[in-house]
């Protein structure tokens, strides 16, 4: 359905990013032995500032006939110019309907070529995007929906039933848009918006660096999700520290080479969002769009594509370990894995390394929701098991879980980071918010970890997670990578369970390859750790653990099962 009374406009701008924020120019040393806080060799760069869509697509006109994005199931893609050109149409569709700078955009849609258009016309107007699990039920889209208060809804044919029954109890009049045939009544339909050439093209707003440009829904901590508010200075920041020549190496594009992104983890997850789909478009990539992991065609589509750089997490890895169809020869073209969004085992990551029988760089990095990325392995400084230092401009400690004080190198405590990319505040939540980020400006993470030496990072486990067995802690992801190592395990998850005399116990969950007894793991595991790790709480086998849409593992089901 197009969207009537539009007239066109001849010209598309694309705002360059007005102003920048100056760092300090110092070369900062890895640790700061006073104070045990932590900061990158490289000394701080100077930030981006201004529209968040114009930084992401200010270098388009360079690659301006390569592929943007292009829907690896169907074929349907976008060149860089005519991305450029439908972001503008799509700001201009989004004014017309009435949405201002400041208001709020919801997306729910499966990963397709069309999701970044959706979100950078969005952004560039000044219109703030919401991104909705596209696993949620009905009742948890309603939730965010009424925290929100989106002025327009964006999804997909194969999401609408649940978006349509979500509005029906938001019960507040809202324009929906369908990325395909739609079946509610007034829709409007994306494509066909996208293609209207009566409707006239948005130039870029400018925007205060401080405004909101994404506002994506996080646990944080502990509790519901919460609206994570990031201001397109975080965003952009972000952006520009980890593309670094010290954190990301790739191959410039030109007229006769284009690096390609499989974009199969959620672009509603920041991993999708900012480190492939905002990333790669800032630097000339192709996105290849993945709407659902397919076993049957991931490896496939790594030849297809010539993937030199690969995004992973520790169940995608663990898939490629033990897939017969990832072999040296359809791995070929892979040089770097870059492995995020949950602790990665050693086990798993060396065993891929062995598997392909090619150099390959395995890169690991650490973030969250409310402070985007900030860690990674350096360029050519690889420590399996290790998420890397600290990027440029951030500052981290480890604190003492019980008494706050700074440890040194080498002790657990709860990491902490200061980062231009740290999100403002949890959306209509002061209270979270102060819980999170303290009175000098630290945001708690949650996640246990420490760091060596090198000021590289190991995270242990997120705080909740720990079990305490008596008055001991033990770190359910090292028992994970110990277990890992039994030949007949293909995946595995620690929980603590209850018990009378230790308080906890830990309890394996284990997907097994072949035939396989509680006794093989617990005797296995026995002669590797200490009396308090032991599997006191016994060994479970499933076909499956339960995971979240980025591949973690969904821990309090485990622990439910134990109740």
């Amino acid at each position: 359905m197009q969207l009537p009374g539009m007239v066109r406009s001849a010209r598309v701008v694309l705002l360059r990013s007005n102003h920048v924020i100056r760092a300090s120019a110092t070369s900062l040393s890895t640790t700061s032995s006073c104070h045990n806080i932590i900061r990158s060799v490289v000394p701080e760069i100077v930030l981006p500032s201004g529209n968040l869509a114009s930084y992401v697509l200010k270098d388009s006109h360079k690659w301006a006939d390569k592929t943007a994005a292009e829907c690896t199931a169907t074929g349907r893609a976008y060149t860089y110019a005519q991305m450029v050109d439908r972001v503008a149409r799509w700001g201009g569709a989004l004014t017309k309907l009435g949405l201002k700078k400041g208001d709020v955009l919801a997306i729910m849609m499966l990963n397709c070529p069309e999701y970044p258009i959706v979100t950078l016309g969005a952004v560039s107007i000044g219109v703030s995007v919401s991104f909705i699990n596209t696993i949620y039920t009905v009742e948890e889209i309603h939730r965010q929906l009424v925290n929100s208060e989106p002025k327009v809804v964006v999804s997909d044919t194969s999401l609408e039933d649940k978006v349509q029954a979500a509005l029906l109890l938001y019960k507040k009049p809202t324009p929906v848009v369908i990325n395909g045939p739609s079946s509610i009544s007034g829709a409007y339909d994306l494509r066909q918006i996208l293609e209207d050439r009566t409707i006239a093209f948005a130039d870029p707003v400018e925007v205060c660096g401080k405004d909101r440009a994404f506002m994506p829904y996080s646990s944080g901590t502990t509790g519901h999700p919460k609206g994570v508010v990031l201001s397109h200075d975080a965003v952009s920041s972000n952006i520009a520290m980890i593309s670094h020549p010290h954190n990301f190496l790739h191959y410039e594009t030109t007229g006769s080479h284009q690096d390609t992104f499989l974009g199969y983890l959620p672009f509603f997850h920041i991993y999708g969002s900012v480190l492939i789909m905002l990333m790669g478009l800032g630097k000339g990539i192709k996105i290849g769009t993945i709407p659902h992991f397919d076993p049957n065609t991931f490896v496939n589509l790594i030849g297809q594509h010539k993937v030199r750089i690969i995004h992973t997490v520790p169940t995608v890895l663990n898939f490629l370990v033990h897939s017969p169809s990832a072999t040296p020869k359809s791995m070929a073209s892979v040089d770097i894995c870059i492995c995020g969004a949950a602790p990665v085992p050693p086990t798993t990551a060396v065993a891929l390394k062995e598997k392909v029988r090619k150099p390959l760089f395995f890169q690991e990095g650490f973030g969250m929701t409310e402070i985007l990325v900030t860690n990674i392995t350096p360029v050519g400084q690889e420590k399996v098991g290790s998420c890397g230092p600290v990027v440029s401009n951030v500052q981290a400690k480890v604190v003492d879980l019980t008494t706050g004080d700074m440890l040194p190198a080498h002790q657990d405590g709860e990491i902490c980071m200061k980062t231009p990319s740290m999100m403002t505040e949890y959306y209509k939540n002061p209270e979270a918010t102060a819980q999170t980020i303290d009175d000098e400006g630290w945001l708690h993470t949650g996640d246990v970890g420490h760091y060596d030496e090198e000021g590289f990072f190991t995270i242990v486990d997120r705080t909740k997670d720990l079990i305490k067995v008596k008055a001991l802690q033990v770190s359910p992801s090292e028992l994970e990578d110990l277990i890992l190592q039994h030949p007949k395990v293909v995946e595995v998850s620690v929980v603590g369970v209850p018990d009378e005399r230790m308080g906890e116990v830990p309890r394996a969950y284990v997907v097994p390859s072949g035939s396989l007894k509680e006794a093989d793991v617990v005797e296995f595991l026995e002669e590797r750790v200490a009396p308090h790790k032991k599997l006191a709480g016994g060994v479970v086998f499933l076909k499956e653990i339960p995971k979240n849409s980025t591949g973690k593992p969904l821990k309090r089901e485990l622990r439910n099962m134990a109740l």
